[in-house]
């Protein structure tokens, strides 16, 4: 069985102390029986040796055997004492691991509304102000619902997501990054366009900006992508660079075109920029156990008050969205009301891979605007999940040392 703090090993089952009070009634009836039989087969031992016998025989067996008794029972002890305190040290270790966080240092997001201020919008998207509308998708269909981004009559899938990313990389603040600075980017993107064809217009766009910083790529998607930066590089110099983007969707019927780009650093290395708020490790609930899943991502903060205020949905299937109604007044969102209940995916349409990154991004534009958490539970493009994680206004204590 694999342990988590969601399944804790038991403790070790402790050995029965022994009772005094029953040893001692032993050593009692030993020494009756002896006498007895001493009186009745020893009328012929002399008489000096007669309590010798009768006396001494009972309490030297009780004393070796009380000894191996007591030896035993301290064996069994130091074991168990010994296998709590792993215990108890791997709690504290995993809890330490669990709590690990990322800076947010900077949000960018392109959607169809029609504000411009990044903070208008996501007050917008907060008040589940609708978008979506029967309209043309971009293979002519008319019968489909979707918020699109606004584009020209000669455009193209390439040409917008061309003109996104340059906007995206545009809005980067790579003018305070430290000279030796290294990004690692992920592109998450669902699309018709095929993926190698968008990876290569990402690489003009930013060969365009003139951007020297060193750039890693890694191959990864959805909100399990943070779990593994948080278990395997929580030390590491480099920045985190998230590209969301969903353009031209293969099935367009209650979508949302959206781009996002989110940049993140690790609380023990990152001191160049300040901190906009902070992404606390997702969990990942599999089908049925989302309120172990809330309260895991609870318990990785943990919460002023152990609760939330504003719960935000996004990229959720049919199914998931019946689990997620059934467990909305769970722990640690016990006291979310209706309006406070933000559903990017009635609002805006589905915004396939760029959804769970949509939600942080704009949640923390509504955590800095409120100074209040907010938790976010997303679906996952790749596998039947609900991830839950929660977004808190930047706080002045420094991680510990994992």
């Amino acid at each position: 069985m694999l342990y988590s703090l969601k399944h804790l090993p038991e403790c070790y089952p402790r050995p029965v102390t022994p009772k005094k009070t029953r040893w001692i009634a032993v050593l009692v009836a030993m020494l009756a029986i002896s006498v007895i039989f001493m009186r009745i087969f020893g009328r012929y031992i002399d008489n000096n040796h007669f309590w010798l016998v009768a006396i001494g025989t009972p309490v030297v067996v009780w004393i070796v055997s009380f000894t191996i008794r007591m030896w035993i029972w301290s064996l069994q002890d130091s074991k168990a004492n010994g296998f709590d305190r792993r215990r108890e040290q791997w709690i504290l270790s995993e809890t330490r691991r669990a709590r690990r966080a990322l800076q947010v240092l900077n949000t960018t997001f392109i959607t169809a509304h029609q504000g411009n201020e990044q903070v208008s919008v996501a007050f917008e998207m907060f008040n589940n102000h609708s978008i979506i509308i029967s309209q043309l998708d971009w293979k002519g269909e008319e019968s489909s619902r979707l918020s699109r981004i606004l584009t020209e009559p000669e455009d193209t899938p390439g040409l917008v997501i061309s003109r996104l990313f340059s906007e995206l990389i545009a809005d980067l603040p790579v003018h305070q990054f430290h000279e030796s600075v290294s990004l690692v980017v992920v592109l998450d993107v669902s699309s018709s366009l095929l993926f190698p064809a968008v990876r290569n217009i990402w690489h003009e766009a930013w060969q365009e900006s003139g951007i020297t910083c060193a750039l890693e790529y890694a191959d990864s998607n959805g909100a399990g992508l943070v779990n593994h930066w948080l278990d395997h590089r929580i030390k590491d110099d480099s920045m985190l660079l998230i590209v969301g983007l969903q353009i031209d969707p293969v099935v367009s019927n209650n979508t949302a075109e959206a781009a996002v780009a989110l940049l993140f650093g690790n609380r023990l290395t990152q001191e160049t920029l300040e901190p906009l708020a902070l992404l606390h490790r997702p969990d990942a609930a599999p089908t049925g156990e989302l309120r172990e899943g809330m309260n895991m991502a609870a318990y990785n903060v943990p919460l002023k008050e152990n609760i939330v205020k504003n719960l935000w949905l996004a990229g959720l299937t049919g199914g998931q969205r019946a689990e997620v109604i059934g467990c909305q007044n769970a722990h640690p969102a016990q006291s979310v009301e209706d309006e406070a209940i933000i559903s990017l995916d009635t609002s805006m349409g589905h915004a396939g891979a760029a959804a769970p990154w949509l939600a942080i991004a704009a949640a923390t534009e509504i955590a800095r605007q409120t100074q209040s958490p907010q938790m976010i539970i997303c679906g996952d493009t790749t596998q039947n999940v609900l991830w839950s994680t929660l977004i808190t206004p930047i706080a002045s204590r420094q991680e510990m040392d994992p």
